[in-house]
């Protein structure tokens, strides 16, 4: 297929998008709802949490599905006691959108989600008897308050030894163990054995049931990450799944899926570029069950700074031939694109894959950037539709 051929397609179905702002209008996002009827759970798709105008791209497409197609849950990977605290406060309980924050995994503590939780809370206001849920999808893990509340039952030199180690583990609530290794900055040993031996320690101790609890849950949480090795997708992927039809079935509402594209892509098989063997993607078993009702959108950028999340860190232009710089290449700096659009047969074959996608998580490293590619299958079934926002600058962590 010629270039030509795919930039005279993507300039035909194009449809160019005026803002990222999600205080704005939402007209240029309204051909969208089209695209969504049938739609019961809409998986939005980072390919990174660093980048403010992907972030609020994301909070316009959910202003989008909330205000004007009836969508009335939120959804995300995070731990269902803290996003239950996020949830009161939207739904106009006390406290503060940045306190509520405050336990959330560390992408989503920025000004931007920060923005967001605003907008829910006054729609929630506006609307009492219709409000918009947040639900968080993984079980209950270990908290930073955790460390010091074990903490405050130990005494004496044990209190030193148990300090030592959980001062050197609860970095990974701020800068997960996995990164701070590809940063260079790990300690050297496994935060598992240090979390072992803390535990270890406090069960020697009379110290009340529910303190050695907490200091089982801060151990069963490192040795259940990415460098503890015992991160299981399938597990995160059954367990969500099940949350999110089963909310479909007790409410018969519409979900919005809002979450990285290893989540979200409607993927028989993701092949990562670290980290993880090949795995069958959440959004792929949502397709399998619900068909239609599941629809994948991608938020696509080019380039630019992504500092905030990764010091330092600016993302060059995409790898060539990558789809990453087809899809920046062709149409308007920011545009919305239907990949189910008729095609002419050699569109069709370019779709068909196989792709080069980029990824920007927590190990990313730009002088490598080739490195954090993964593989794609067809690129019409892993998203329905892509919302390019152009180049990116940081997202503001608070």
């Amino acid at each position: 297929m010629t270039t030509t051929t795919l930039r005279h397609w993507t300039d035909e179905n194009a449809l160019p998008l005026t803002t990222t702002d999600p205080a704005l209008a939402l007209t240029d996002l309204e051909p969208l709802e089209a695209m969504l009827a049938g739609a019961r759970i809409v998986g939005v798709g980072e390919p990174t949490r660093a980048a403010h105008e992907v972030a609020t791209q994301g909070h316009r497409v959910l202003r989008l599905l909330v205000e004007n197609l009836g969508f009335r849950v939120l959804a995300i990977q995070d731990d269902e006691t803290v996003v239950e605290r996020v949830d009161a406060y939207i739904r106009g309980g006390e406290g503060t959108a940045r306190a509520v924050l405050a336990d959330l995994w560390t992408p989503w503590r920025t000004a931007e989600t920060l923005a967001v939780l605003e907008w829910a809370r006054a729609f929630n206001l506006k609307h009492p008897s219709d409000p918009l849920r947040m639900v968080g999808l993984e079980p209950v893990a270990a908290r930073a308050s955790d460390y010091r509340a074990v903490l405050d039952h130990v005494a004496g030199d044990l209190l030193d030894e148990l300090r030592g180690h959980y001062d050197t583990i609860v970095t990974a609530h701020e800068v997960p163990e996995h990164v701070q290794r590809a940063r260079g900055t790990h300690p050297g040993r496994p935060f598992a054995e240090h979390a072992r031996d803390a535990y270890d320690l406090v069960a020697s101790l009379a110290v009340p049931g529910a303190v050695l609890e907490k200091a089982k849950l801060i151990l069963d949480w490192h040795t259940g990450s990415f460098a503890g090795g015992g991160f299981d997708y399938a597990v995160t992927r059954r367990r969500s799944v099940a949350r999110l039809t089963s909310l479909l079935e007790s409410t018969d509402t519409k979900i919005v899926y809002w979450e990285g594209m290893a989540y979200t892509a409607n993927a028989a098989l993701l092949v990562p570029a670290a980290l993880l063997e090949p795995f069958r993607t959440v959004g792929n078993e949502l397709r399998a069950q619900l068909g239609g009702g599941y629809f994948s959108l991608l938020i696509g950028f080019a380039g630019g700074d992504v500092s905030g999340l990764h010091p330092g860190q600016r993302v060059p232009a995409p790898m060539a031939g990558s789809a990453d710089a087809v899809l920046t290449s062709a149409g308007p700096e920011r545009y919305l694109l239907d990949l189910r659009a008729p095609r002419p047969e050699p569109v069709g074959e370019w779709l068909r894959g196989p792709h080069k996608l980029r990824v920007i998580g927590g190990i990313y490293d730009a002088a490598d950037d080739s490195g954090h590619y993964l593989t794609t299958g067809p690129l019409d079934e892993w998203f329905d539709a892509v919302l390019q926002v152009g180049a990116v600058t940081p997202t503001t962590l608070l």
